[in-house]
């Protein structure tokens, strides 16, 4: 029995040291939680490799519609060239290629009987020709090209509607260097230069059509792809228009699409901002000094609204303004600041 005992004791201490090894680590944290499976008829033909930003573009039409005319304009102008180009050189391409193959009785330009200053301009005529063609050729023909496959294939689509669906996705030159699975845990530069800049409120106050830069460019087939999820929620399928509001989407091993709702955060920031401000006015007015409210309101927005912006060194000032407004009416603005725990925004300081 007391062999039985120990066994039974070993055993459980076994098991606990097995339990205590396989316990998992805990993460660090993240603003990136599990993508909603509402989701994913959209996410299943999106690139693992790549991190997408999606938001929802409320631009006027009217403005999406004259946007669109300068890149048609532009490529038609490259189309009109090109087919110029194409115009003048096939007849001298043609004899050149000939003459260099051997199959020409005679040079292309007889030579022979000009002087070398007449020689070196047709050289020289000839090098710019040819580089211009082949610039023209080498980085311009692709421009129309990729303008039918993308923007116009996107508009023929889904049109100009008042609520667009933006879908970004990262360039290939930065995100390959990314550590995949760690860098959303780990590397915090990378969120905070490259992330978080693209979803600002300030940024995407801009239609979708003006936020391709170095880092993102435009995700065409999925923006189609989007939208025609969304059109079919008018048959009781496909995905809501709101599941696309502000947010950042990536891909890990682990755990399948990850979600970061942007949008949702800034909501929440608004709220917290405003029981912020009603507290602060309420402790104010049990105090008696609700005028000392509306001059530090008075005094925000003078300041955050003068040319420039609300630069930090202004922000600063503000502060020591309203800290001797407040102690001239005998509140120690310090203490007070404290107790309603600082505001930040148009109506408050960081």
């Amino acid at each position: 029995m007391a062999r039985t005992t120990r066994r039974s004791a070993k055993d459980k201490q076994s098991s606990s040291s097995s339990s205590t090894t396989t316990k998992p680590t805990a993460k660090p944290l993240t603003p990136f939680v599990k993508a909603p499976s509402s989701l994913d008829p959209f996410l299943q033909e999106l690139s693992p490799k790549d991190i997408y930003l999606v938001h929802i573009d409320k631009e006027e039409p009217e403005f999406k519609r004259q946007l669109f005319v300068v890149p048609i304009l532009l490529n038609t102008a490259i189309v009109l060239f090109i087919a110029y180009r194409i115009y003048n050189g096939i007849y001298v391409y043609p004899d050149i290629l000939a003459t260099a193959l051997g199959l020409s009785p005679g040079p292309a330009v007889d030579l022979s009987s000009k002087t070398w200053l007449q020689t070196a301009f047709v050289i020289a005529r000839r090098t710019i020709t040819f580089s211009i063609d082949y610039f023209l050729v080498t980085l311009f023909l692709f421009w129309p090209i990729r303008f039918v496959q993308g923007p116009l294939y996107w508009r023929r689509k889904i049109g100009f509607r008042e609520r667009e669906i933006v879908v970004r996705k990262s360039r290939t030159a930065w995100t390959s260097t990314l550590p995949r699975n760690r860098w959303i845990y780990d590397d915090e530069k990378t969120v905070r230069e490259r992330v978080v800049p693209a979803v600002t409120p300030q940024r995407l106050a801009k239609s979708g059509y003006l936020l391709i830069d170095a880092d993102w460019d435009l995700e065409y087939d999925a923006m189609v792809r989007a939208h025609t999820l969304v059109d079919l929620t008018s048959k009781g399928q496909g995905i809501q228009l709101d599941e696309f509001r502000t947010a950042v989407l990536v891909n890990t091993d682990d755990e399948g699409w990850l979600i970061w709702r942007v949008a949702d955060e800034a909501v929440k920031g608004r709220e917290e901002q405003r029981d912020k401000l009603f507290a602060f006015r309420e402790k104010l007015v049990a105090m008696d000094k609700e005028d000392l409210f509306f001059r530090w309101v008075e005094l925000v927005q003078y300041e955050s609204t003068r040319p420039g912006g609300f630069t930090p060194e202004r922000q600063r000032d503000t502060m020591r303004q309203a800290k001797e407004i407040f102690e001239a009416e005998g509140v120690d603005f310090s203490r007070f600041w404290d107790d309603v725990g600082g505001m930040e925004g148009d109506l408050g300081l960081d």
